[in-house]
């Protein structure tokens, strides 16, 4: 069995009330996924199976429809080495020292988001392409860029974004279970 992360989309207090993270938990460990452990209470999972990437992203996907959860709220599944290769690139590293919370990692659901539309940004934000992620330094003054995540949205496809400390620390997770691999 691999460890996977699993990212949900569009979590907050009012999806909380129809599914909470221990409901989440209960649910993988009904549906025979190992070791299920949520890291802070935004939607995110690692979990143990042997299924592949696509029949985890179509498990966990029926999983959160039957806990309540609607179209919207999409399960996005990685596998552990592609967390550490995205912290491994370190793109904006006086950024993810100094403000990680404001650096935020976009996953897709999409298996080929369009990125074409990055060469015309003018910023102020600065971002870079990892693999099929984008990585995003919102700067000092964050409240610049309230309209990015809607452009990266509409432009690139369904997405999900945490922050630079979230990924970190899911990545420290998965290493720590022993879950680091690819």
């Amino acid at each position: 069995m691999g460890a996977y992360v699993v990212l949900l989309r569009a979590i907050g207090p009012m999806t909380h009330k129809v599914m909470s993270m221990a409901d989440w938990r209960a649910a993988c460990e009904a549906e025979g996924f190992g070791a299920p452990e949520t890291y802070v209470a935004t939607g995110n999972m690692i979990v143990e199976s042997g299924k592949t990437l696509a029949e985890m992203t179509k498990a966990m996907n029926r999983i959160v429809r039957q806990l309540g959860l609607g179209e919207n709220n999409n399960a996005i599944v990685r596998k552990p080495g592609t967390l550490k290769d995205i912290l491994r690139s370190d793109p904006f590293p006086d950024a993810a020292a100094q403000r990680p919370e404001r650096v935020g990692v976009y996953f897709f659901f999409g298996a080929r988001p369009d990125f074409g539309w990055i060469g015309d940004h003018e910023g102020p934000e600065r971002i870079h392409v990892q693999g099929m992620h984008l990585i995003v330094d919102y700067g000092e003054d964050h409240t610049q860029s309230l309209r990015l995540p809607r452009i990266i949205e509409k432009r690139s496809g369904v997405v999900t974004a945490r922050n630079w400390n979230t990924v970190r620390g899911l990545a420290e997770r998965c290493a720590a279970r022993g879950g680091a691999g690819r």
